[in-house]
């Protein structure tokens, strides 16, 4: 009993310098990432101050991009150590670059857990617009350099659909499938009209790519050609496998695309 007595008191005695030296060593670790914070607004690459688990690695890097931290809402996209965006409610999840501009486009999820894709724009890029379809798909437009582009989430990432195209657009949807076009080329056609007059006039031609929202890959309908005097297409779903469009001078066509692509049906 009194070696227990002794025991106890020896500890008591011992307590208080543990417990100072304990939050002493709090207040500095405090203070060292205070310090850093300070130091390394924007730089990713020297500091991870979050805890990490199999759901939190901490830096992400894709291609020329970095996702810090990762998982995190609020988290932040960075480009050579630049932060880029940040929203707090937002997870930023992945990030593809505009070909041909100086703008990205990022996959976020939100507070609801709802995914969407956002557009970092860049001023040089000039008059662009980036919008909505549905869900799945989105479109930009840039007036100043003439590009159309495509974008579509699909498992997980931002996808440029034939990033190759200067002129995708014209997205049309439905529950299963989703149907754009691109302008493959243009020429001159002049015409003699009633009077006896030559009208000179542009014809486009178009080329048509059909998507099922269940598979990742693009079929383009090589076998159909639309031609119109008008340099863009409103295509329409008429059912579950069909499309139209109504060409300038007013004529509506409708095509039966498990003729050209039944694979996706």
């Amino acid at each position: 009993m009194l070696i227990f007595l002794l025991n106890h008191i020896e500890e008591k005695k011992l307590r208080p310098p543990i417990k100072r030296l304990r939050q002493s060593k709090e207040r500095m670790v405090f203070y060292l990432i205070g310090l850093l914070i300070l130091l390394l607004p924007y730089g990713v690459s020297a500091v991870d101050i979050f805890p990490r688990d199999h759901e939190h690695k901490g830096i992400i890097d894709i291609g020329p991009y970095q996702i810090y931290p990762e998982n995190r809402r609020g988290n932040g996209i960075y480009y050579e150590k630049k932060l880029l965006d940040s929203h707090p409610q937002r997870v930023i999840l992945n990030i593809t670059s505009i070909k041909d501009t100086k703008s990205y486009v990022y996959l976020f999820r939100d507070k609801n857990r709802i995914m969407g894709l956002d557009i970092i724009k860049n001023d040089a890029d000039g008059d662009a617009r980036f919008w909505k379809v549905d869900q799945q798909f989105y479109q930009y437009s840039n007036n100043t350099f003439g590009i159309q582009r495509v974008f579509r989430i699909f498992q997980g990432k931002v996808i440029p659909l034939l990033p190759h195209l200067r002129t995708g657009a014209g997205v049309a949807t439905t529950t299963n499938h989703a149907i754009f076009y691109h302008i493959t080329g243009s020429r001159d056609s002049t015409d003699t009209n009633s009077s006896g007059q030559e009208i000179t006039q542009r014809i486009y031609t178009f080329r048509l790519h059909l998507v099922n929202r269940n598979q990742k890959i693009i079929k383009s309908l090589q076998n159909l050609e639309v031609q119109d005097f008008s340099y863009s297409l409103k295509l329409k779903w008429i059912n579950e496998y069909s499309v139209s469009y109504k060409l300038a001078n007013g004529k509506k066509e409708i095509v039966d695309l498990r003729k050209y692509a039944p694979s996706l049906f």
